[in-house]
């Protein structure tokens, strides 16, 4: 496993200094350069493969995007911008995240964790000892009391909504990080133990003890399947059963 290393591309130095600012807060990230346009990011990707691009699309001469049309291979791409007109081109370009200035950390981190779910050799923290399979493998980063706290997704039971804050039961502990549902959804959907039952819960299947109904127990604690989700939530579930 390695880390990801980071190239930035964006003509304006305070968003250079700002999206360096996150990658240093970030484990698994390496930042090998800070180009002010396509022909400085040109040079550095001639002299040595890049993992991920960070790349503005309003550019002198040559803009972000004819930029990365340019290239015979792309890396994961992040583009960085505040003009919001260019998301479906960068699409197009198998982009990971389309990220509008000004970025807060929040947005930036969850961008990072789509990548590193997509690449298979990205350097993910030390798990626990003796911990052993696939699931055990991934964690997640999440900003609780000032601080990057590592959480381990297999230990991750239950993820429930508060408003403008996110609640998430690890263990026997749980956090309060400032988040929205749907943020948190989109960095677990990629994993298959987790799954939305409703409009405030991400459930783990490895943690369901009971299921009657449209009644799902983990723990302890009991929560109904939401309409708009049982069709979902029932065709994920009769993939387990055994008769």
């Amino acid at each position: 496993m390695k880390p990801l290393e980071v190239l930035i591309i964006d003509d304006e130095p305070l968003a250079r200094d700002v999206l360096e600012g996150y990658i240093n807060q970030i484990p698994g990230l390496i930042l090998v350069g800070k180009c002010k346009d396509a022909f400085e990011a040109q040079q550095v990707l001639m002299s040595k493969p890049i993992d991920l691009l960070l790349v503005d699309v309003n550019m002198p001469r040559i803009n972000g995007i004819d930029f990365l049309k340019s290239l015979r291979q792309l890396p994961y791409v992040i583009f960085t911008t505040a003009y919001a007109e260019y998301a479906v081109q960068s699409y197009e370009l198998n982009a990971v995240d389309y990220l509008l200035k000004p970025i807060a950390f929040e947005r930036f981190f969850t961008a990072i964790g789509k990548v590193m779910n997509l690449a298979p050799n990205a350097k993910q923290p030390d798990i626990a000892d003796g911990a052993t399979g696939r699931d055990e493998e991934n964690v997640m980063f999440i900003k609780a009391n000032g601080k990057l706290v590592k959480i381990e997704l297999n230990k991750l039971w239950l993820v429930e909504g508060l408003k403008d804050y996110m609640k998430l039961y690890v263990g026997d502990e749980s956090f309060v990080v400032y988040s929205t549902m749907k943020n948190i959804e989109n960095q677990l959907i990629v994993l298959p133990q987790f799954i939305r039952i409703n409009k405030s819960n991400i459930v783990n299947l490895n943690y369901i003890s009971e299921i009657e109904g449209n009644a799902i127990k983990l723990k302890d604690r009991q929560f109904v399947i939401g309409p708009t989700y049982k069709e979902k939530v029932s065709a994920i579930l009769d993939r387990y059963k055994m008769i």
